[in-house]
């Protein structure tokens, strides 16, 4: 009984902990795109990794990461689709990663791909919502960046998350 209530505190500790870098990535390592108060980041990465490293609590930590930087960032009006879009972001590495000893494999790179296109998906549709989607088209270009930049970030450090094996620690 003891070593599953150890194991449930590890993983809360550790999702929140995700939740922190993701949020620092996104609202602090980023670059305004003077379009709708979007800016451009690469914490998607962070997310990435997550799904890799805890499973289903990935989502959880995604959301709250992603919700409290667009707080943080100054565009708390993007926190609630941010949430949504972040949360399934998660997913595909969740899917991937289940039965994984490795960060970077074939298929992880691969849903760099799917996430990608969720996030560029999602943010037209609610871009488009919440302004317009002729405005929302010319957000396209720095969500494809962003994805992009993600993926390259998250298969860096990804790879050298595998060389010391971080995945027997948590």
């Amino acid at each position: 009984m003891e070593k599953t209530t150890q194991n449930k505190v590890k993983r809360i500790c550790i999702t929140g902990l995700m939740a922190a870098l993701i949020a620092v990535a996104t609202a602090f390592i980023k670059m305004p795109t003077g379009i709708n108060s979007g800016y451009l980041h690469f914490g998607d990465s962070m997310i990435y990794l997550a799904g890799c490293l805890l499973g289903p609590w990935a989502s959880l930590a995604a959301a709250i990461g992603g919700g409290i930087a667009d707080v943080l960032a100054g565009a708390p009006q993007w926190a609630i689709p941010t949430a949504i879009i972040k949360a399934v972001n998660a997913v595909p590495f969740i899917i991937v990663a289940r039965n994984s000893k490795k960060i970077i494999t074939k298929w992880s790179v691969l849903m760099t791909i799917v996430s990608g296109l969720w996030t560029v998906g999602g943010y037209l549709v609610a871009e488009g919502i919440l302004y317009s989607f002729p405005t929302a088209l010319t957000s396209v270009p720095f969500s494809i960046v962003q994805a992009v930049g993600s993926a390259i970030i998250f298969v860096i450090v990804g790879l050298v998350l595998d060389k010391i094996k971080i995945q027997k620690y948590i």
